[in-house]
């Protein structure tokens, strides 16, 4: 911080050099006459032409031009003499100008600094290395919500730029913060109106604001997705699920077939929704699809999703909370709707504690653990008691988990901003 201003200091000064010194250098002395010895020439040259007409040398006439061309020089060496003066005005008000400069110069550079840099960066920067750090999720959290506090300050000054407006509310599902993540779609949406996947990606966050649990808006986005695109994969997706839970199966079926279509054989997500398929086929009394004698083995001896860890509270964290604030843990689709496929409920004072989450913790029976491929499990300490993400709540999440994974660590490291 030091060496900085050190920095500025130099560099301010070289600039005053540069502008000062021409403005106080002196103009070179002027020596001029002296007034009563011009008009004392004057008069002598006068009494010379009196005494030349007495003596019959100089007509008067002559003597009248030779006086007038005597008042001129007269006069041309007064002006002379005030323009020499001059510069003594003309060096006052360099050093005025020389005294304003380097009082101007140094506030407004001050100023445009407060203006246009970061006067506390330096400073922040360092003070960072000297913190103690809470783990490298913890940083790496903290670092990511200053980062999109500093975006979404950016963007209240440049409220047109649509890819800003989608970073953020991308960034903000990261986050869990699903009612900021709706907000920052619809900016976008106001931007470039009609946007399928926008308008996916805007019922996706209002499903998540809601628990999963389908809504007027978040209906009416999927519908606007797909007449805008009918084959957008995450509306076809999302208008199967809400179709499942009317207890529409033929709908549902119907949205998912499409969705099929669209989604690379053997991927992840195909066989997300060939499990949903089936499972619509069985609600609607349809005969199963015919699988290959390959996929169907495997299936059938698959064992039961169940996802086992340990979830608890960064120690840098634990004095935010208190005992009596609710605790989720939680499992999402990585692909997909984000309605949890599993959810268990504690007190901060049950942690630390081994977790289980399989078919018996999910939400809705139409939607389990044993459907899924890769989730995402999340923690979420509430001190509302509701799993939305809130202001200073504090949460964690390990992304890319199988239906069948061990000896997990869940942290809730982050504090939602």
């Amino acid at each position: 911080m030091t060496a900085l201003w050190l920095i500025v200091v130099v560099l301010l000064l070289a600039t005053l050099l540069c502008l000062i010194p021409p403005l106080l250098r002196r103009a070179p002395a002027a020596q001029p006459a002296a007034e009563d010895n011009v008009r004392a020439f004057y008069l002598a040259q006068r009494e010379q032409l009196q005494r030349d007409v007495k003596n019959g040398s100089l007509s008067a006439e002559a003597r009248a031009r030779a006086e007038e061309e005597m008042q001129r020089d007269l006069l041309q060496d007064l002006e002379l003499r005030g323009a020499r003066a001059a510069p003594r005005a003309g060096q006052r008000a360099g050093v005025a100008a020389a005294c304003l400069l380097s009082v101007l110069i140094p506030v407004a550079a001050v100023l445009l600094y407060g203006q246009l840099g970061n006067p506390r960066a330096a400073a922040g920067a360092a003070a960072i290395p000297s913190e103690p750090h809470a783990g490298a999720s913890g940083a790496s959290g903290d670092d990511m919500a200053l980062a999109i506090n500093a975006l979404a300050q950016r963007l209240r000054g440049a409220p047109d730029d649509a890819d800003g407006w989608y970073m953020l509310a991308r960034s903000y599902e990261t986050l869990g913060r699903y009612a900021d993540a709706v907000a920052a779609y619809q900016q976008v949406l106001r931007l470039v109106p009609g946007q399928a996947a926008v308008l996916a990606d805007l019922a996706d966050a209002l499903l998540s604001a809601n628990q999963g649990a389908p809504d007027a808006a978040s209906v009416a986005a999927v519908a606007q997705a797909l007449a805008a695109q009918p084959d957008q994969p995450k509306a076809l997706a999302l208008a199967g699920m809400m179709a499942l839970r009317r207890g529409d199966a033929a709908e549902a079926l119907a949205h998912w077939e499409r969705l099929q279509a669209v989604l690379p054989p053997g991927s992840e997500a195909a066989r997300q929704i060939q499990s949903n398929i089936a499972q619509a086929r069985a609600m609607a009394g349809s005969p199963p699809a015919p699988v290959a004698a390959a996929e169907a083995a495997p299936s059938a001896a698959a064992p039961a999703a169940r996802i086992r860890g340990r979830a608890r509270i960064a120690d840098a964290l634990r004095g935010q909370v208190a005992p009596t604030d609710t605790v989720f843990i939680l499992a999402r689709p990585e692909d997909g709707p984000r309605m949890p496929l599993a959810i268990l409920r504690m007190r901060v004072a049950d942690l630390p504690r081994d977790f289980v989450l399989d078919d018996s913790s999910a939400m809705s029976p139409d939607a389990t653990l044993s459907r899924a491929g890769k989730v995402r499990v999340e923690i979420r300490v509430s001190r509302s008691g509701t799993a939305a993400a809130n202001p200073g709540d504090l949460g964690g999440a390990l992304p890319g988990i199988g239906i069948h994974a061990d000896g997990l660590d869940l942290v809730a490291d982050t504090v939602v901003r």
